[in-house]
């Protein structure tokens, strides 16, 4: 019972949420590059969110599988083809015993995280499956995949599991071909007064190009020079997930997942985490502009993405498809970055509170229901998505 890489694709690596606690022993945290997309993968195959997946760059892997197994892919605009069968992103996709499986790739986004139902069987390294290529641990025998390894599945059982009635938000997207620059909310770094004013407005009024210099460990930037008033050299520190490095050429540098655990020279500012899935996918060539936003606001931010991730979630385990006709793949239709049904598409669900009858904001609505009540109430819960 195990997964079969034909294909590996560039750099494919496992990756889980990361060993934090080691950068003092100069471990980087690693994991995710893109953790929202890990989650959706995830949820969608019925797994914990912080499951291990299958991470690779652009150019995706080509699989088999000696189980019957249901897999998801979620981040870029990739696809899934199975021996001909095309299958949308960001819906769970049930893959009979040896059929191949093929990664395709879209006109968006780099990174793309791949979900095994049931988990793959790797053991933990320092509390993590992430794979460190600097270090050599974790993941599949500390490396990226190769063409001929033989993966085990943890709990191939959930293959038999019939959950193509799961289904998650759509993700916002940004193509290569768009003319306007992304725009990314950063707060400020601890050596913001290191800058010019001149400095500091051209970093937060310019667009900055992603350039082919960029991976997970960082993000290389190329744009208007900003100025400092006395050099960009510090006493090495810390250096957290997102932080904007400004090297000696003036220009930014992005630390990602892999990044060194402590760097030397100043930085401007932090990409704030809700927008750190969204940055991650920008390929290069692609343009970025910063916005200043305050730590009150970024947190904010967070608890609220955190709520609504986990109110889906929660709908999505307390009612079963026996309450409402599920909405089901149809592999002839187009659209592979979109998720959910056409009504809640239509209708703009994205980024809003799950519809569930009897919960707003996390809480039950007050009052008894009857039992007939309470079945009609599951039954309209997803009217949208029948």
């Amino acid at each position: 019972m195990a997964m079969h890489v034909l294909f590996p694709g560039p750099r494919t690596t496992i990756q889980d949420q990361g060993r934090p606690g080691y950068q003092n022993s100069g471990f980087a945290p690693g994991g995710f590059m893109d953790r929202d997309a890990a989650k959706t993968a995830n949820v969608l195959v019925g797994n914990e969110d912080t499951e291990a997946v299958l991470e690779f760059c652009l150019i995706g892997p080509v699989l088999f599988f000696d189980e019957t197994v249901n897999i998801a892919v979620s981040g870029g605009d990739f696809g899934i083809d199975v021996e001909g069968t095309f299958c949308p992103a960001d819906r769970p996709v049930r893959v009979p015993a040896g059929k191949k499986v093929k990664i395709t790739t879209g006109q968006a986004g780099l990174y793309g995280s791949l979900a095994v139902g049931g988990g793959l069987d790797i053991p933990p390294v320092m509390g993590s499956r992430s794979t460190s290529l600097r270090c050599g641990i974790g993941g599949f025998r500390g490396r990226a995949l190769a063409a001929g390894d033989e993966i085990p599945l943890r709990n191939p059982e959930n293959g038999r599991k019939d959950l193509s009635w799961r289904w998650v938000p759509s993700r916002r997207q940004v193509p290569p071909d768009d003319p306007a620059a992304a725009r990314v909310r950063v707060i400020p770094g601890p050596q913001e007064n290191m800058f010019t004013p001149k400095g500091l407005q051209t970093f937060y009024e310019s667009a900055y190009e992603i350039t082919s210099h960029s991976d997970r460990m960082g993000y290389r930037l190329t744009g208007p020079r900003v100025e400092a008033a006395d050099g960009y050299d510090i006493l090495s520190d810390g250096i957290a997930n997102g932080s904007i490095q400004i090297s000696g050429s003036g220009e930014p540098i992005v630390m990602m997942a892999d990044r060194q655990t402590t760097g030397g020279y100043a930085k401007i500012a932090s990409v704030i985490t809700v927008d750190l899935p969204l940055f991650a996918q920008l390929r290069p060539g692609q343009k970025v502009r910063f916005e200043k936003c305050t730590v009150q606001e970024a947190q904010k931010l967070l608890r609220e993405e955190d709520k609504m991730w986990k109110d889906h979630c929660r709908m999505l385990e307390e009612n079963s498809p026996d309450h409402y006709k599920p909405y089901r793949l149809s592999f002839s239709e187009e659209g592979s970055s979109r998720s959910g049904c056409r009504s809640c598409r239509r209708s703009g669900w994205a980024g809003r509170k799950p519809r569930r009858a009897g919960l707003r904001s996390g809480r039950k609505s007050s009052g008894q229901k009857s039992a007939g009540q309470k079945s009609a109430g599951r039954k309209s819960a997803y009217r949208s998505c029948r």
